[in-house]
């Protein structure tokens, strides 16, 4: 082999393996739509989600902080531990005077993910995922179908969601529990602009069912970005509500359960 031939191949072989470290430096490439892969065995991320929800009838605004803590376990398999802090400071009226409440709360997560098969060594991603959450005033339990694809440079990944709530209540004096069901479809582009930076288009339909009825429908889509650098990576997206097809209140919008407009930060840290 001549010289030429053989720095080529090393340049090959460095790019290559290059390109690996930034695959696992950053397992998503979305703020809302999961991705099939999971994180190597003994690989650990900490992770930070911020979601603003604003815009309703009245003064209304909600931060949401859940802070991550995820390792691989192997076997394609990854689990994660999640504190989850929220804020909601909202217009209450009491005799025609209006006035701003603020609610506190604080819970914990505990999801599984499990990756079936790769999107680049089969026809398509899939895996499997499951999530409990507790806190003081509710219940959680989620399950998500997650199927992703590469084709050429643009990134493809659909999730199907399942949630069932239980949330305690007293009705006539008497202790009762509402069960609260939500089905979301998800689906998300992502497109190079360069090595480290994506530029990002997320589409949600959101459903909430009340004793097997839907509530609430509406559909969400927004543009983001996602940068990575080394170890290190930030999503972006800012996703304004579009339509409502069931319980809209004001301009074909359903501001009662969905907001206007949501944007989520997430950053993290692999180490």
């Amino acid at each position: 082999m001549n010289a030429n031939k053989q720095i080529t191949r090393n340049l090959l072989i460095l790019l290559s393996f290059t390109g690996i470290l930034t695959a696992n430096a950053q397992d998503r490439l979305f703020t809302y739509t999961y991705q099939s892969s999971v994180l190597n065995k003994g690989q650990r991320e900490l992770e930070s989600w911020n979601t603003l929800r604003t815009g309703r009838e009245d003064y209304y605004a909600r931060y949401d902080n859940r802070t991550e803590y995820e390792v691989g376990l192997g076997n394609n398999l990854q689990t994660a531990f999640y504190l989850n802090l929220t804020s909601k400071t909202k217009t209450i009226s009491d005799n025609s005077e209006k006035s701003l409440a603020t609610e506190n709360e604080i819970g914990f997560s505990n999801e599984w993910k499990l990756k079936l098969l790769d999107p680049v060594a089969h026809p398509i991603g899939l895996a499997l995922y499951g999530e409990v959450g507790i806190s003081s005033n509710e219940y959680e339990l989620e399950g998500k179908i997650i199927l992703d694809k590469k084709i050429g440079n643009l990134a493809i990944a659909a999730n199907a969601v399942f949630e069932q709530e239980f949330a305690p209540g007293y009705v006539n004096n008497e202790l009762e529990w509402e069960k609260e069901k939500k089905i979301e479809g998800y689906l998300a582009f992502a497109y190079p602009l360069s090595p480290k930076f994506h530029l990002t288009l997320e589409n949600a339909y959101k459903n909430v069912f009340v004793e097997n009825e839907i509530k609430h429908s509406a559909l969400f889509s927004g543009l983001g970005f996602s940068y990575v650098h080394k170890n290190f990576w930030v999503n972006f997206t800012a996703m304004p509500q579009l339509t409502s097809f069931k319980g809209e209140t004001n301009n074909n919008l359903n501001l009662n359960e969905y907001e206007k407009v949501q944007i989520r930060l997430l950053f993290s840290y692999m180490f």
